[in-house]
């Protein structure tokens, strides 16, 4: 078996014969990870002895002799944690590589988004297993001779077991704070999440349901030793969002605490805090406060892992530019409401604008004056349309707008809305200001006469090709 030291995470090795697959693969992943891609099994296995990969992914049919299942088969049994991914052309041949034991199979043509979350969760998995038997050798929790040895690390395991299977936040977070509270015998228990883009906190009885004010209380008497990056101010002011999960079955007591804090901290940065509060009267012994810490050191990098694995999803759906959505999300909401409309027989709108002669503005005025009126329209859109409203940037001047139970009239009168406060002022985006129109398009999905997503949007792009050949700065509906 191979060590941690021996691998950082993130070391991919792709064999495929088919070069279009593997590059394919070598584009989805190469961004993300370090990705080393063969075109045969004899060099997958050669590099495998040479230097071992966290994940190997291999199509099961290979040219030569060595196949998909012995390259999955050599790379675990080089280390027994290392993440194996099976490609195929069937789910037979898919089953049989499992049988051989690949840890997952995808079936060709195989979906990027599909690929990227299957490999993020994989080797997420594989640092938890390599960070829980660090920990667990870690003399803290090492010897079973110990008073209560074999019963911490048998629980400790039980929680490093269960995170491999909750990388979502709301459930890594309730799995924390309900080991924490059975560990500790407390009255409840915190984690602060404190983030560069990200500042939380969550909480949770050890039985009961507890009501949000009487645990904000308790924060405010116990402040500045429970909470190391998010000020009293912030929380109090509605800046810093405060999740409560009910507890195991019985009734919450609140009462007289006392407070014991255990830092999540990363490489020597402190990201937060899990806080622990017990009855006044109550002690915590040696042995729990170690397992707590220990609990404390493992739960820190899983939650750390997960922020910026949500950071990198949210980026990877947001524009830049203008910080709305872009058109991989926009996508994948239309696709959700369609599904919406089908199942309630619903009616949506789906919106499309164009800002007109953008070329133009680009060419006349340089691209810091575009990318303004760019700015500027979704700003526009964003101030008229309701909560509820999906709004993104799916092309280099072009919008979309999905507008849920919203019919042909008052999706008609939102566009107008939009495209007279264009007309009205001029883009603010420059010392002089930018005067500019926006052409819109519109149809009407009936969740009674379903249709696909790609023949809605091109009836609203013909919507949106009338009104530019109409004229421009107008609004027609299909």
């Amino acid at each position: 078996m191979g060590t941690a030291e021996e691998f950082d995470g993130r070391s991919i090795l792709i064999a495929s014969g088919d070069s279009g697959v593997r590059g394919f693969l070598e584009k989805a992943l190469g961004a993300r990870y370090g990705v080393t891609a063969v075109g045969g099994g004899e060099e997958a296995v050669e590099l495998i002895g040479k230097s071992g990969f966290d994940l190997t992914i291999a199509e099961t049919a290979l040219p030569g002799a060595v196949q998909g299942a012995a390259v999955l088969e050599c790379a675990k049994s080089r280390d027994e944690f290392a993440e194996t991914l099976a490609i195929s052309e069937d789910a037979g041949s898919a089953a049989a590589a499992v049988n051989c034991g690949a840890g997952a199979f995808l079936i060709k043509p195989v979906d990027a988004s599909e690929l990227l979350n299957r490999v993020e969760k994989m080797l997420a998995m594989r640092a938890f297993h390599i960070k829980s038997l660090l920990l667990m050798k870690n003399a803290e929790l090492s010897d079973p001779a110990a008073p209560g040895g074999a019963d911490d690390f048998a629980s400790f395991y039980g929680f490093t077991r269960k995170l491999t299977l909750g990388l979502e936040i709301s459930e890594l977070m309730r799995i924390t704070l309900e080991e924490a509270n059975a560990k500790a015998d407390a009255k409840f228990c915190a984690i602060e999440v404190c983030l560069p883009d990200y500042k939380e906190i969550y909480s949770m009885p050890r039985t009961g349901e507890a009501d949000k004010a009487v645990l904000e209380a308790a924060f405010a008497e116990n402040w500045g030793g429970a909470f190391v990056g998010i000020s009293k101010e912030l929380f109090q002011s509605g800046g810093v969002p405060h999740c409560v999960y009910k507890g195991r079955r019985g009734e919450f007591s609140a009462g007289a605490y006392r407070r014991l804090n255990f830092p999540l901290a990363v490489t020597g940065e402190t990201i937060g805090g899990l806080t622990v509060w017990i009855a006044a009267n109550a002690a915590l012994d040696e042995r729990r406060s170690r397992y707590l810490r220990v609990l404390a050191s493992f739960a820190a990098p899983v939650i750390e892992h997960v922020y910026l694995d949500l950071q990198t999803r949210t980026k990877a759906k947001t524009d830049s530019l203008t910080g709305i959505a872009n058109h991989r999300r926009f996508y994948e909401a239309l696709e959700r409401e369609i599904a919406r409309a089908d199942r309630k027989k619903s009616f949506f709108a789906l919106l499309l604008a164009d800002i007109d002669d953008f070329k133009a503005i680009n060419d006349a005025r340089g691209h810091r004056a575009g990318d303004a009126v760019i700015i500027d329209l979704a700003k526009r859109i964003t101030e008229n349309v309701r909560a509820g409203d999906a709004v993104a940037r799916y092309g280099g001047g072009e919008f979309g707008v999905i507008l849920p139970e919203s019919d042909a009239a008052g999706a008609l009168a939102l566009s107008n809305r939009i495209r007279e406060s264009i007309t009205e002022a001029a883009c603010a985006g420059a010392e002089t200001g930018i005067p500019y129109t926006a052409s819109f398009g519109l149809a009407v999905y009936d969740g009674n006469r379903p249709m696909k997503k790609n023949d809605l949007m091109l009836l609203a792009g013909n919507a949106l090709g009338k009104s530019k050949t109409e004229g421009k700065n107008r609004v027609n509906i299909l």
